[in-house]
């Protein structure tokens, strides 16, 4: 009794220092660029390689005791400390060296993500630890033990691909994920301009019936009527709206274009983005800011169809626009090479520009 209150006082314990964790991880919470970096930091990547590796194995262990006949608490009591106060420590210490004024921006938060949905699943399994050290002798936890320990086997395997990757191919994940955002909202736009096509015949039964309804009965068809209209805009366009119309088709053209320029950066620009061009910081700032705007995009693409929805004419050329400047203004900071020099993606650019404006 006393090894399985020796190992909930453990499990209380991590379970608290791993909410701070999180709490340090949390989107919002600020970054301390001014501590001092140890000399000759080692590569966060391979930290977070190397914990995460570590921690897969200190739970298969774990979860082999836990499921396990008979219990043995000082087994799992020795493990778990072994697993807490070694790798996760070492992944925040990844965090820290990973600085968004070294590192980037963009990989900085791919890091905190990660490790964060690692720190979460940490508290799911510390909380398995729990039931069973509480219940060792009453119930049988196999089955949500492994379904815990394999959710946090699929956020270590996470780490460990990060640096497998790099931060070229995270780069050309999230634009090749952020291009089929793009290409949603296209495909909703053309399905909300042939709408249901079910509308006409709606009518027509409506005449029919109206002829046989009573007084009281039309009023209420009316009110129907009059609240389903407030609503029909964001079910198609309406057939009366040519200027829409003819916004849609340009803005269809312009957002496929933009599509272009996705697949373009994704070839020329961060498939090369090498270690060496990583090396720099004017180029690790550059991809920042690539990065951002190419986030905006989409955001901005939701707006348009929102403006579309809404039956804003006026608002859908702002929005075009600002979507057609951002894209530019990505193009014209990746004219050149990493090494500021023109090839042949220059052109290409030069080109795309004055075509899409």
């Amino acid at each position: 009794m006393a090894a399985s209150q020796t190992l909930i006082d453990l499990a209380q314990t991590q379970r608290a220092l791993v909410a701070q964790y999180l709490a340090t991880l949390a989107p919002n919470a600020s970054i301390d660029s001014s501590t001092q970096l140890p000399p000759n930091p080692p590569n966060p990547l391979h930290v977070l390689r190397d914990s995460a590796t570590l921690l897969k194995a200190h739970t298969t262990k774990l979860a082999l005791l836990l499921i396990n006949k008979p219990f043995t608490p000082t087994a799992v009591n020795s493990v778990l400390r072994d697993a807490t106060q070694t790798c996760l420590p070492a992944m925040m210490s990844a965090v820290e060296l990973c600085r968004p004024d070294i590192w980037g921006v963009f990989l900085h938060h791919q890091v905190v993500a990660k490790v964060r949905t690692v720190m979460r699943e940490m508290v799911s399994f510390l909380e398995e630890v729990l039931d069973v050290a509480r219940e060792e002798n009453e119930s049988n936890h196999s089955k949500s033990t492994l379904a815990s320990t394999g959710v946090l086997w699929e956020a270590c395997d996470a780490l460990i691909l990060l640096e497998k990757t790099g931060i070229a191919g995270l780069a050309v994940l999230k634009a090749q994920e952020l291009r089929d955002t793009i290409n949603d909202a296209i495909e909703e736009l053309k399905e909300w301009e042939e709408g249901d096509g079910d509308d006409d015949d709606e009518e027509d039964d409506d005449d029919e019936d109206d002829a046989d309804s009573t007084s009281e009965d039309q009023h209420e068809r009316d009110d129907q009527d009059e609240f389903d209209d407030m609503f029909s805009a964001a079910n198609k366009l309406p057939k009366d709206r040519l200027d829409l119309k003819e916004r849609l088709q340009t803005a269809a053209d312009k957002l496929k274009k933009i599509q272009f320029l996705y697949a373009a950066i994704t070839k020329r620009r961060l498939k090369t983005f090498t270690p060496d061009v990583a090396s720099k910081k004017v180029n690790i700032l550059t991809l920042d800011k690539l990065m951002h705007l190419l986030k905006e995009l989409p955001e901005s693409v939701d707006d348009l169809a929102n403006a579309f929805y809404e039956l804003d004419a006026d608002q859908v050329d702002t929005i075009l626009n600002t979507c057609i400047d951002n894209a530019c203004s990505a193009a014209d900071l990746l004219k050149t090479d990493w090494n500021d020099k023109d090839d042949e993606f220059t052109a290409w650019v030069t080109k795309w520009t004055s075509v899409v404006r």
